[in-house]
């Protein structure tokens, strides 16, 4: 049964031997480079960038890591700088709130009455570090810049596009929706692999309803399923209620 406690308890082990290597390697693949340009690629792909700046929601995450399979439900929402999660375990308890701007996170343990605030590259976090560690509108609608890219293959239906972190993104050719994006371990980026599924239609917006996170060192994911998302929504509370009697831990 998911539950919030101390953040020890949750460690993960990353190990200093992993490859920096690239991810990608359209060589050995079936992928020729492409002749059109990196901005013809993405011009193809849906820019949301200045249109969703508030989203909320629920959601249902399955976490596997090394010895541990849960599920919990979440209440989400977020602007472009802030994104507060809600979690309850399967009987509907609510566990913990985290709190994630662009540095840190701020996790309230409710039950346990425990205030923390780590950064967000540390690796002392909750099961649910991959989502909590990026914000959800960013999650949620990925966006390719093209300072980022280095150059675009293609094979039959997908676009391989390489990026200046040794890292790739698998774009549809016939719907123009990103798949899959990978990292390198050692970019600092809090996931290996983000995989996008089951893309939809909400007022007009093109956007995933399941996102599989693959965290840095490769060793545990969160499936995250949308179930209800609202797109700007008039009011969004993006406040962590912590009692004023409780200390921040500062790790």
């Amino acid at each position: 049964m998911l539950r919030f406690t101390p953040i020890l308890c949750f460690c993960l082990i990353f190990t200093a031997c992993k490859s920096t290597a690239p991810v990608i390697n359209p060589n050995v693949s079936n992928y020729s480079l492409s002749d059109k340009s990196v901005k013809e690629v993405l011009d193809q792909l849906p820019d949301y960038t200045s249109q969703i700046t508030a989203i909320s929601g629920k959601g249902r995450a399955i976490v596997s890591e090394p010895g541990n399979s849960e599920r919990a439900t979440i209440d989400f929402s977020a602007d472009t700088s802030l994104s507060l999660l809600t979690v309850k375990n399967r009987i509907g308890i609510e566990g913990g709130a985290m709190l994630v701007d662009q540095d840190s996170i701020l996790i309230y343990y409710k039950l346990d009455k425990i205030a923390q605030k780590v950064a967000i590259t540390d690796g002392r976090l909750t099961s649910l570090n991959e989502l909590a560690s990026i914000n959800l509108i960013d999650l949620l609608h990925f966006h390719l810049e093209k300072e980022a890219v280095l150059e675009v293959y293609e094979s039959e239906d997908t676009y391989l596009i390489r990026l200046t972190t040794n890292g790739g993104a698998t774009v549809d050719k016939a719907e123009h929706l990103i798949r899959e994006v990978r990292q390198p371990y050692g970019t600092g980026l809090p996931y290996s692999k983000l995989t996008y599924e089951n893309y939809g239609e909400l007022n007009g917006y093109i956007l995933p309803r399941k996102i599989t996170i693959l965290s840095a060192d490769g060793d545990s994911k969160v499936v995250f399923q949308i179930r209800s998302l609202q797109i700007n929504p008039e009011n969004v509370d993006l406040q962590l209620d912590i009692p004023s009697n409780i200390i921040i831990d500062r790790l």
